[in-house]
């Protein structure tokens, strides 16, 4: 594909976080953009304000004959009454996934950076891109998540020189992309309905490093015991908090609504808080050092960073208690996260509402879900959010019903919500003013958070 001469596009999927911010790259290079979702929900909402024809709910009569691409979103299987229609009427040869689309249009930049991990790819990958933008780089980049300072999961560049993306491990999608810089945040067990256990995930990591060219750049944590089996015979970059690195951060120190720390002598300060939010930093502080940027810069980028949407976002206050929306969905991000609302809010009750994703990841990773929420004063567990097409037949018989029982087992104040509706009613019985509340899991829970500062 030769992104250059594509004049028209066409994205199924297009609510999706990564098809909107490439949809939007397109539209801002002067392309013609329309595509499809299954429901409107805020990002689709977006997208037709900035002028995009969006089709919902999706069916075969919305696609257009005439397009120069097709480009559907990996989530959308190939039984999609619109992927479908491009299969009957033999358009396979302008079809492609979103990743390889991505994969494709990074080709033609000079320095193509891809940020990778368990956790933090987000947080990172806007962290980068806004400290390449104040050091005058003038970066493209697709985020997962709109980042608050730019308004925006996408910036366009003037330039065909850097482009960083946030790159998915989940079916290997970041096999298709082709960067010559790879961040890696941390490796831990997840996908597990694809993955078959942490030796699998570690393999297709060495499979994507493998992939660099000898020319180009590994950025590690040497923290990390994951990625400690991983090697790149080019360049390397590390940083951590403990193991001898690079880059290290010293002299951290928590105070008020700010972290400040020491790395190779200069002093830096970010606005967001918890452990995982210093490593995010620390990774875009040894990047942005081994090209050399002026650690002035580097501070100004992060000053910037106040966020981005569902990653520990204070939507409002109810009842007096402010309120925190998070995407964590794993065992390991609910317990940074209710670990940073306690440094973040030290004389708050903290009530935490967490909607498990997924059936397959609550039964895979079940243990680490009851220990999950230890620090939490008060836990409401929501019945477990169905991921369509991704769900097993056998997975369905854990519900959060269990999760709640093996919680109360563990001596903890937990209750057993059905759905966003219940929750309110919930919250509304046991929230009290100066309590910090987080509404917490990848699926539409969020829409609670949204619902009752509405209230406020």
């Amino acid at each position: 594909m030769d992104f250059d001469k594509t004049r028209s596009l066409y994205f199924i999927g297009i609510g999706g976080a990564g098809v909107s911010g490439l949809a939007r790259i397109a539209q801002q290079h002067g392309k013609q953009v329309a595509g499809s979702d299954g429901s409107v929900g805020a990002v689709v909402t977006a997208l037709r304000q900035e002028g995009m024809t969006i089709h919902v709910p999706q069916a075969a009569a919305h696609v257009p004959l005439d397009c120069d691409l097709y480009i559907y979103s990996d989530a959308v299987p190939p039984t999609n009454p619109e992927r479908q229609w491009l299969i009957d009427h033999k358009l396979e040869s302008r079809t492609m996934s979103y990743f390889r689309a991505v994969g494709e249009m990074m080709k033609v930049y000079e320095r193509r950076i891809a940020v990778s991990g368990t956790h933090g790819k987000t947080t990172t990958t806007a962290m980068l891109t806004l400290v390449l933008t104040a050091a005058g780089y003038d970066p493209t980049a697709i985020v997962g998540s709109t980042i608050k300072a730019l308004g925006s999961n996408v910036r366009v560049g003037k330039d065909k020189q850097n482009f960083v993306v946030e790159a998915c491990e989940y079916r290997a999608h970041m096999l298709e992309l082709h960067p010559n810089v790879i961040l890696i945040t941390n490796i831990e067990e997840d996908h597990l309905d694809y993955y078959r256990d942490l030796d699998h995930i570690q393999m297709t990591f060495q499979r994507y490093l493998d992939l660099l060219p000898e020319h180009g750049v590994f950025v590690r944590n040497a923290d990390d015991s994951e990625s400690q089996e991983l090697g790149f015979a080019g360049t390397t970059v590390s940083f951590g908090i403990h193991e001898p690195a690079n880059y290290m951060a010293k002299q951290i120190t928590k105070s008020g609504h700010q972290q400040t720390f020491v790395v190779d002598g200069h002093t830096y300060t970010i606005h967001v808080p918890g452990d995982f939010n210093i490593y995010n930093a620390l990774a875009v502080i040894a990047y942005a050092r081994h090209l050399a940027i002026d650690p002035k810069m580097i501070q100004a980028g992060l000053d910037q960073f106040t966020g981005t949407w569902r990653r520990f976002e204070l939507v409002g206050q109810y009842r007096g208690a402010d309120v925190i929306s998070d995407y964590a969905h794993h065992p390991t991000a609910l317990t940074s996260t209710l670990k940073a609302a306690k440094e973040w809010y030290p004389d708050k009750r903290v009530v935490i509402v967490f909607q498990p994703h997924q059936h397959n990841r609550t039964k895979r990773l079940f243990k680490g879900f009851t220990e999950a929420f230890d620090q939490a004063d008060l836990t409401i567990i929501q019945e477990v959010f169905d991921v369509a097409g991704r769900e097993e037949v056998q997975d369905q018989t854990v519900s959060s019903h269990d999760l709640v029982k093996a919680v109360e087992q563990r001596g903890k104040m937990v209750l057993y919500s059905k759905d966003n509706k219940h929750t309110v009613q919930l919250l509304a019985e046991h929230v009290e003013a100066d309590d910090v509340v987080l509404i917490v899991g990848a699926g539409d829970v969020y829409l609670v958070a949204e619902q009752i500062c509405s209230k406020a």
